[in-house]
């Protein structure tokens, strides 16, 4: 787990960045203005962290602090939050206090819920910017792609 003071901001993919700790709801108002990102999904188990500074465009904080807790919902509500911001244009920023490496289920909601074949998107987050290995269940990942499927075409 990293200090909670740190700020840990890694690129992903294109305008997709994931970070943890507490320094960049802290300073907001001056890390929104140099990165130009507008769109935060925020995951902690706890109530969300105030991002001091202005109101992010986009926000939305889900009460998951680890992977195991984030249920179908969760997964799906991630997923298509990253989907329709990068849509809209926006840089979206992953955040968790307790560390980036808790935002990469987001990130591998996402690919799913985009059309990624399971193993591109599961080796893609055992990759840097996160810690390898990465440990997950890869049979609720199947399903949460033939649910994100099922979604998509109703």
């Amino acid at each position: 787990m990293c200090a909670k003071g740190q700020n840990l901001l890694a690129w992903v993919e294109e305008r997709l960045y994931a970070a943890g700790g507490e320094h960049i709801p802290a300073t907001w108002a001056d890390f929104a203005d140099s990165t130009g990102i507008g769109a935060i999904l925020h995951l902690s188990g706890g109530g969300p962290e105030p991002f001091l500074g202005p109101t992010p465009r986009r926000f939305l904080w889900l009460r998951v602090e680890d992977e195991k807790l984030a249920g179908m919902e969760d997964r799906r509500l991630a997923a298509e939050f990253i989907h329709a911001s990068l849509e809209a244009g926006e840089k979206v920023l992953l955040h968790s206090t307790e560390g980036r490496h808790r935002t990469r289920w987001a990130y591998v909601a996402y690919g799913l819920y985009v059309g990624r074949k399971l193993s591109r998107v599961l080796r893609e987050a055992a990759e840097k910017p996160w810690l390898a290995p990465y440990h997950t269940d890869r049979d609720l990942w199947r399903a949460f792609q033939e649910h994100s499927k099922a979604v998509r075409l109703n």
